[in-house]
């Protein structure tokens, strides 16, 4: 059975979530307003065609609607009544004052599942728009990352928004199995960055600890940081002591008593930090790398993006097929 999904998204979260159900075999009409979504313009272009705006659309149909017309709305309206599901990321207000509300459509298609994304909502910040930079700065994410703040390289409130709107709709078509009825679910990309704060929401809230100083290291875990080698960096993360012990006799690290236990490592993490620095300067990445691994020892270097792409560990996935890895069928 596959399921129809009316797309009235633009940029990345919403575009993102309705391309992640495309790919799985539903049939998304993503609807664009005569100049087009925005990120068509978006560089590079190849062959004429942003790289933006095809990374976030395949496996989607077009069509061109102006909704600020009334036979714009009316279309958009017979598209959303014949649909499973409806996405948009619309500043709030904006759809019920298309005539495109959520009460209206349900009221001629009670099992349409609808999903809103927006930055922060409606209330006091309903007029406020906010992109993913905007977002991880106000999530609390920017502080996490740099000193200066520094946002992560990749949108991940935007990204990470899409995956929950996702969830959103597998959930609300799961319940209208039961139910025979749809419902309407709001994502808010602040909350997911919240969401994202995860083990430092939770320290602060339950125990009023404060976040350290930006790092690459782990608030309740060491060894575990970026580690220059002679040539690159190599990550390496010990979350226990059977993984410690794995690395210190790996580097013929000294059996320090300070170091013996969690808590002992995360208190000392700058003097053991040195000590496994100062083995690692010794030797290229990709030798350190295989030591390490063959020893048991989670570790992986530092790659940069054609570097990871080009990994063998980097998988091409087939477009219109199901972006996830399958097994063999049970019988």
């Amino acid at each position: 059975m596959s399921f129809r999904v009316v797309d009235f998204t633009r940029v990345l979260a919403g575009p993102w979530a309705t391309q992640v159900l495309a790919d799985q075999g539903f049939d998304v009409v993503k609807i664009e307003p005569p100049g087009g979504d925005e990120t068509r313009a978006f560089l590079p272009l190849v062959n004429g065609t942003s790289a933006y705006f095809a990374c976030t659309n395949r496996n989607k149909r077009s069509v061109v609607l102006d909704l600020k017309q009334p036979e714009g709305v009316a279309l958009a309206r017979t598209l959303a009544e014949g649909a499973d599901v409806l996405v948009e990321n619309f500043r709030p207000g904006v759809m019920d004052r298309l005539g495109l509300g959520d009460e209206g459509l349900r009221a001629v298609n009670p099992g349409l599942v609808s999903v809103s994304i927006s930055a922060f909502g409606g209330g006091d910040w309903a007029d406020r728009a906010g992109y993913d930079l905007v977002v991880q700065s106000m999530g609390g994410i920017a502080t996490l990352t740099g000193d200066p703040p520094a946002k992560a390289g990749p949108s991940l409130a935007d990204l990470a928004s899409a995956q929950v709107a996702v969830q959103a709709v597998l959930f609300a078509l799961l319940e209208r199995t039961r139910t025979s009825l749809g419902k309407r679910v709001e994502v808010r990309m602040i909350d997911v960055a919240h969401h994202f704060l995860a083990f430092y929401a939770s320290a602060w809230l339950n125990a009023g600890q404060t976040p350290p100083p930006p790092s690459n290291r782990h608030p309740s875990i060491a060894p575990y940081n970026l580690y220059r080698c002679a040539d690159g960096w190599l990550a390496i993360a010990c979350g226990n002591d059977a993984l410690w012990e794995k690395l210190r006799a790996a580097l013929h690290l000294p059996d320090n008593p300070a170091w013996s236990t969690l808590k002992g490592r995360v208190r000392d993490r700058d003097a053991l930090d040195r000590a496994i620095e100062g083995h690692l300067a010794a030797a290229p990445t990709a030798h350190w790398e295989r030591l390490l691994a063959g020893a048991g020892v989670p570790c992986g270097p530092a790659l940069s993006v054609p570097e990871s792409l080009n990994h063998p560990l980097a998988r091409r996935v087939e477009v219109g097929a199901w972006t996830f890895q399958i097994g063999r069928a049970h019988v």
